[in-house]
Protein backbone atom coordinates (compact mmCIF):
# COMPACT_ATOMS: atom_id res chain seq x y z
CA UNK A 1 0.00 0.00 0.00
CA UNK A 2 1.54 3.38 -0.98
CA UNK A 3 2.61 5.35 2.05
CA UNK A 4 0.64 8.42 1.05
CA UNK A 5 -2.61 6.64 0.22
CA UNK A 6 -5.81 7.52 2.07
CA UNK A 7 -6.06 4.02 3.56
CA UNK A 8 -2.49 4.24 4.81
CA UNK A 9 -3.19 7.63 6.36
CA UNK A 10 -6.22 6.15 8.12
CA UNK A 11 -4.11 3.24 9.35
CA UNK A 12 -1.38 5.55 10.68
CA UNK A 13 -3.90 7.85 12.38
CA UNK A 14 -5.61 4.89 14.05
CA UNK A 15 -2.27 3.49 15.19
CA UNK A 16 -1.35 6.85 16.72
CA UNK A 17 -4.73 6.98 18.47
CA UNK A 18 -4.16 3.50 19.90
CA UNK A 19 -0.79 4.46 21.37
CA UNK A 20 -2.07 7.80 22.68
CA UNK A 21 -5.03 6.10 24.34
CA UNK A 22 -2.89 3.35 25.82
CA UNK A 23 -0.63 5.96 27.37
CA UNK A 24 -3.58 7.87 28.85
CA UNK A 25 -5.17 4.74 30.30
CA UNK A 26 -1.87 3.51 31.71
CA UNK A 27 -1.26 6.86 33.39
CA UNK A 28 -4.67 6.62 35.04
CA UNK A 29 -4.63 3.01 36.22
CA UNK A 30 -1.28 1.42 35.37
CA UNK A 31 -0.18 -0.47 32.28
CA UNK A 32 -0.91 -3.91 33.71
CA UNK A 33 -4.55 -2.99 34.38
CA UNK A 34 -5.32 -1.88 30.82
CA UNK A 35 -7.17 -4.57 28.86
CA UNK A 36 -7.48 -4.94 25.11
CA UNK A 37 -11.28 -4.64 25.45
CA UNK A 38 -10.99 -1.36 27.35
CA UNK A 39 -8.45 0.00 24.90
CA UNK A 40 -10.57 -0.85 21.87
CA UNK A 41 -13.63 0.78 23.46
CA UNK A 42 -11.73 3.96 24.28
CA UNK A 43 -10.27 4.24 20.78
CA UNK A 44 -13.69 3.53 19.26
CA UNK A 45 -12.69 0.49 17.24
CA UNK A 46 -13.48 -3.20 17.42
CA UNK A 47 -11.21 -5.58 19.26
CA UNK A 48 -10.56 -7.36 15.95
CA UNK A 49 -9.35 -4.09 14.42
CA UNK A 50 -7.11 -3.49 17.42
CA UNK A 51 -5.52 -6.91 16.93
CA UNK A 52 -4.90 -6.08 13.27
CA UNK A 53 -2.62 -3.30 14.49
CA UNK A 54 -1.09 -5.02 17.51
CA UNK A 55 -1.13 -8.68 18.55
CA UNK A 56 -0.42 -7.80 22.19
CA UNK A 57 0.16 -4.99 24.65
CA UNK A 58 3.88 -5.76 24.57
CA UNK A 59 3.88 -5.00 20.84
CA UNK A 60 2.27 -1.64 21.59
CA UNK A 61 4.83 -1.00 24.29
CA UNK A 62 7.65 -1.52 21.78
CA UNK A 63 6.18 1.15 19.51
CA UNK A 64 5.47 3.47 22.42
CA UNK A 65 9.04 3.28 23.73
CA UNK A 66 10.38 3.73 20.20
CA UNK A 67 8.17 6.77 19.62
CA UNK A 68 9.13 8.45 22.87
CA UNK A 69 12.82 7.71 22.44
CA UNK A 70 12.76 9.10 18.90
CA UNK A 71 11.05 12.26 20.15
CA UNK A 72 13.67 12.67 22.86
CA UNK A 73 16.57 12.11 20.45
CA UNK A 74 15.15 14.59 17.93
CA UNK A 75 14.68 17.17 20.67
CA UNK A 76 18.22 16.58 21.94
CA UNK A 77 19.62 17.06 18.43
CA UNK A 78 17.74 20.37 18.19
CA UNK A 79 19.83 21.78 21.06
CA UNK A 80 23.15 21.21 19.27
CA UNK A 81 23.90 24.94 18.95
CA UNK A 82 23.89 25.47 22.73
CA UNK A 83 26.86 25.14 25.13
CA UNK A 84 27.22 21.67 26.74
CA UNK A 85 26.11 22.61 30.26
CA UNK A 86 23.11 24.50 28.91
CA UNK A 87 22.17 21.47 26.79
CA UNK A 88 22.18 19.31 29.91
CA UNK A 89 20.18 21.92 31.83
CA UNK A 90 17.61 22.05 29.03
CA UNK A 91 17.50 18.26 28.96
CA UNK A 92 16.57 18.23 32.64
CA UNK A 93 13.82 20.76 31.97
CA UNK A 94 12.55 18.57 29.15
CA UNK A 95 12.47 15.51 31.39
CA UNK A 96 10.93 17.30 34.35
CA UNK A 97 8.20 18.79 32.17
CA UNK A 98 6.81 15.24 31.95
CA UNK A 99 8.21 14.47 28.54
CA UNK A 100 9.22 10.85 28.47
CA UNK A 101 12.86 9.89 28.61
CA UNK A 102 14.12 6.48 27.55
CA UNK A 103 13.08 3.87 30.12
CA UNK A 104 12.36 6.50 32.77
CA UNK A 105 8.84 7.12 34.02
CA UNK A 106 7.32 5.64 30.90
CA UNK A 107 3.54 5.56 31.39
CA UNK A 108 3.86 4.51 35.02
CA UNK A 109 5.62 1.28 34.16
CA UNK A 110 7.82 -0.61 36.55
CA UNK A 111 11.26 -1.78 35.50
CA UNK A 112 9.93 -5.33 35.65
CA UNK A 113 7.36 -4.46 32.97
CA UNK A 114 9.65 -2.43 30.71
CA UNK A 115 13.01 -4.16 30.75
CA UNK A 116 12.04 -7.59 29.33
CA UNK A 117 10.29 -5.93 26.39
CA UNK A 118 13.17 -3.50 25.93
CA UNK A 119 16.01 -6.01 26.04
CA UNK A 120 14.24 -8.39 23.65
CA UNK A 121 14.10 -5.73 20.94
CA UNK A 122 17.50 -4.91 19.39
CA UNK A 123 16.12 -1.83 17.62
CA UNK A 124 15.02 -0.33 20.94
CA UNK A 125 18.38 -1.11 22.52
CA UNK A 126 20.16 0.59 19.62
CA UNK A 127 17.85 3.61 19.77
CA UNK A 128 18.40 3.98 23.51
CA UNK A 129 22.16 3.58 23.08
CA UNK A 130 22.16 6.38 20.50
CA UNK A 131 20.47 8.76 22.97
CA UNK A 132 22.94 7.83 25.71
CA UNK A 133 25.88 8.26 23.34
CA UNK A 134 24.68 11.73 22.41
CA UNK A 135 24.45 12.68 26.10
CA UNK A 136 27.92 11.24 26.76
CA UNK A 137 29.30 13.27 23.85
CA UNK A 138 27.79 16.42 25.37
CA UNK A 139 29.46 15.68 28.71
CA UNK A 140 32.84 15.05 27.08
CA UNK A 141 32.52 18.23 25.03
CA UNK A 142 31.86 20.17 28.23
CA UNK A 143 34.90 18.59 29.86
CA UNK A 144 37.07 19.50 26.87
CA UNK A 145 35.85 23.10 27.14
CA UNK A 146 36.43 23.20 30.90
CA UNK A 147 32.79 23.66 31.92
CA UNK A 148 32.30 20.16 33.39
CA UNK A 149 34.56 18.57 36.01
CA UNK A 150 37.07 16.29 34.23
CA UNK A 151 37.05 13.66 37.00
CA UNK A 152 33.36 12.84 36.48
CA UNK A 153 32.61 10.05 34.03
CA UNK A 154 29.80 10.57 31.50
CA UNK A 155 27.74 7.70 33.02
CA UNK A 156 27.96 9.38 36.45
CA UNK A 157 26.83 12.74 35.06
CA UNK A 158 23.98 11.18 33.06
CA UNK A 159 22.84 9.05 36.02
CA UNK A 160 22.75 12.11 38.28
CA UNK A 161 20.74 13.99 35.67
CA UNK A 162 18.19 11.15 35.39
CA UNK A 163 17.94 10.82 39.18
CA UNK A 164 17.37 14.52 39.86
CA UNK A 165 14.92 14.75 36.97
CA UNK A 166 12.76 12.08 38.60
CA UNK A 167 12.57 13.69 42.04
CA UNK A 168 9.11 15.01 42.87
CA UNK A 169 8.46 17.62 45.51
CA UNK A 170 5.29 15.69 46.39
CA UNK A 171 7.55 13.02 47.91
CA UNK A 172 8.39 15.53 50.64
CA UNK A 173 4.89 16.73 51.49
CA UNK A 174 5.05 15.08 54.97
CA UNK A 175 7.77 17.58 55.96
CA UNK A 176 4.98 20.17 56.32
CA UNK A 177 7.30 23.00 55.43
CA UNK A 178 6.78 25.72 52.89
CA UNK A 179 8.07 24.55 49.55
CA UNK A 180 8.24 26.12 46.09
CA UNK A 181 5.90 25.40 43.24
CA UNK A 182 6.76 22.70 40.69
CA UNK A 183 8.59 25.06 38.32
CA UNK A 184 10.76 26.54 41.08
CA UNK A 185 11.45 23.07 42.49
CA UNK A 186 12.59 21.89 39.06
CA UNK A 187 14.96 24.84 38.78
CA UNK A 188 16.43 23.97 42.18
CA UNK A 189 17.12 20.41 40.99
CA UNK A 190 18.79 21.84 37.89
CA UNK A 191 20.88 24.18 40.04
CA UNK A 192 22.00 21.26 42.22
CA UNK A 193 23.00 19.36 39.10
CA UNK A 194 24.91 22.29 37.63
CA UNK A 195 26.82 22.88 40.86
CA UNK A 196 27.67 19.19 41.16
CA UNK A 197 29.27 18.99 37.71
CA UNK A 198 31.23 22.25 37.93
CA UNK A 199 35.03 21.99 37.88
CA UNK A 200 36.49 22.18 41.39
CA UNK A 201 38.10 25.59 40.87
CA UNK A 202 34.71 27.13 40.05
CA UNK A 203 33.21 25.72 43.24
CA UNK A 204 35.93 27.22 45.43
CA UNK A 205 36.22 30.58 43.68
Amino acid sequence: MPRGSFRQQQWDARQTAILDTLESLALASGFAQVTMDELADEVGISKATLYQHYPSKDAMLVDLIARRTAQFSAWLDSTADQPPVERLRQTMRYLMAEHISPLRGLISLSREEVLPVFHNNPALVEQHAHALTTLADIVEQGQAQGSIAPDLTPPAVISMMWALSNVSMHDYAPLQRAHPGPAAFAEQMILLFQRAIQPQEEKTS
